[in-house]
């Protein structure tokens, strides 16, 4: 028994750690904002689980959307419905009313020619 708690602290310190990594800038918000997330976070969480079966319910009619150009419907679906509320509830700061998650994906800039590195062609020897 001593072991599987120790392991178990073990873990949480391990899991927890890499957070203390990041020092956010400290929102200024009184009791009240504290208490409103009391409600809103529950909220949060029901909103992101409707909104995930709601993404599943509607695949089918999505995908029909997503025939067009510029075929990002499921993108756009899925971040109305089911990445905002889970960042509004997730990844919010306390007290902070105006956050505004970005859940878009931004592909990587191509690397231009001069940017490139080609591989150098080895030297020729002289036949001996």
């Amino acid at each position: 028994m001593k072991k599987a708690s120790s392991l178990v602290i073990l873990l949480s310190v391990a899991v927890a750690t890499p957070g203390f990594a990041q020092s956010p800038q400290p929102i200024e918000s009184d009791g009240y904002a504290v208490m409103m997330d009391f409600f809103l976070r529950p909220a949060g969480i029901v909103g992101t689980l409707a909104g995930s079966a709601l993404f599943v319910g509607l695949s089918p009619i999505t995908a029909l959307a997503a025939i067009p150009n510029p075929h990002a419907a499921f993108e756009k679906l899925g971040n109305t419905i089911v990445c905002k509320p889970f960042k509004y509830t997730f990844a919010r700061p306390v007290g902070d009313y105006d956050y505004t998650g970005d859940c878009t994906r931004r592909p990587s800039p191509p690397i231009s020619n001069a940017q490139r590195i080609e591989p150098k062609p080895a030297p020729l020897r002289a036949p001996p």
